[in-house]
């Protein structure tokens, strides 16, 4: 009899054990972002436009620049001129102070060389051929075809890029900075063994580094003039360093080489930063996201309604741009289902079907599909009850990125009266 009741027991225990393994899957899709400071509804364009606050300083040091270059090739023109007559002169000076030498008798001459030590013979003089200055190219700043990278760089989510009653999008750059690269040396012991007998000597590691930053600021324009933000953002005004791979031997440090792809990388990626903002604020914008929606695997078909539920929130997700009317279907009948098993739901119940860690996992569900809905009473309501639960450290600090989305969803959603 003991037996038997163990065997159910453990029957049971197997069986609670079974429904409840639980199956996270992550499901990657894309939605759109609603605008924290919405266009009027008469404003569907937008134009792009990228302006250097550096162009004028680069135009005025080339045209020094060529100026220093024309003064170069004009002195050196009157050199050359100049040159055969002072060749000349030479000669003639030369020839003069020979003739005066050559009257000197030889006793003379003996007693200021080898008495007085002095060596009075004239020597020629010819001045050395005229030569160019080098005049050295200035360091400017890189120019670029403004027109291709704005409209590359700059898209405004949700509206067209032409320039009738369009939001102007302007984007200031203000230049790559950068400190002197420096070859740094770090010294690591390095242990070897030979014959039993370890040795620790110090082996050098070297690396290029340099700080640098290129900063930026937009600025947004409605059609009639007025000013809808200005942003410089800090994050693009602050140093940060670079460090190249690490290499044994010291080398040659050749400048252009190690800083140019700095310069371009950090240039598509501040643009990207300042795009991402501008859309924050006034696109519609295509955000790519990373949800996780999770299922109870069973060797039975007894949550075949959550399973199917899984499917079609899965689904629907991945459909939310391309066709949002069939994704919605799929969303809310996911959402009706996990709602239904919730209302069978005994969290006290360890042998219930829909006992704690599945009711977790459905609100959790919910969460995901109820942002992509838009639906922030269903979220809400599903943070309530997730606060009403012992939830393991992992699924609060799930619940608190869950919270944090919906607050910025119920600012997005007021602020386009929705």
């Amino acid at each position: 009899m003991v037996r038997t009741a163990f065997l159910l027991l453990l029957a049971c225990t197997l069986q609670t054990l079974s429904a409840q393994n639980i199956k996270g899957q992550d499901v990657a899709y894309r939605y759109i972002q609603l605008p924290l400071n919405p266009l009027p509804p008469s404003v569907r364009h937008y134009r792009p436009s990228v302006i250097a606050a550096y162009e004028a300083e680069n135009r005025k040091k080339q045209a020094r620049y060529e100026a220093d270059l024309a003064q170069a090739e004009a002195d050196f023109q009157r050199d050359k001129q100049e040159y055969p007559a002072l060749v000349k002169a030479a000669e003639d000076q030369y020839n003069a102070e020979m003739a005066e030498w050559e009257k000197k008798s030889r006793a003379e001459k003996v007693i200021e060389k080898q008495i007085l030590k002095e060596n009075n013979k004239p020597v020629k003089r010819i001045p050395n051929a005229p030569y160019k200055r080098d005049v050295p190219p200035p360091a400017l700043q890189t120019t670029y075809d403004y027109p291709a990278v704005a409209s590359t760089h700059l898209v405004l989510d949700g509206y067209e890029n032409h320039p009738d009653n369009a939001v102007l999008v302007e984007v200031t750059l203000y230049g790559f900075e950068y400190t002197p690269p420096q070859q740094m040396t770090e010294y690591r012991n390095m242990v070897s063994v030979v014959n039993g007998t370890s040795t620790t000597r110090q082996v050098p590691y070297y690396h290029n580094e340099f700080t640098y930053r290129h900063n930026m600021s937009v600025k947004a324009t409605l059609p009639d003039g007025k000013e809808l933000f200005f942003l410089s953002p800090q994050e693009l005004n602050t140093y940060k360093t670079h460090k190249s791979p690490e290499f044994t031997m010291a080398g040659t440090l050749y400048e252009p080489q190690l800083v140019k792809p700095v310069e371009e990388k950090t240039f598509r990626e501040n643009l990207a930063y300042i795009n991402d903002l501008v859309n924050d604020r006034i696109g519609f914008k295509m955000t790519p996201r990373k949800g996780e929606l999770s299922f109870v695997k069973a060797k039975d078909d007894s949550y075949s309604d959550l399973t199917a539920a899984f499917n079609e929130a899965a689904s629907g997700l991945k459909l939310l741009i391309d066709d949002e009317a069939a994704a919605k279907t799929k969303l809310q009948g996911a959402v009706q289902t996990w709602n239904t098993a919730l209302a069978e739901s005994d969290p006290n119940n360890k042998k219930a079907r829909i006992d704690k860690d599945v009711i977790v996992m459905i609100h959790f569900n919910l969460l995901e599909t109820c942002f992509a809905l838009r639906d922030v009473a269903g979220g809400e309501k599903s943070l309530s009850a997730l606060n009403m639960l012992s939830l393991s450290n992992s699924e609060r600090k799930r619940k608190d990125t869950y919270e944090s989305l919906f607050n910025d969803l119920k600012k997005r959603l007021a602020a386009n009266n929705r």
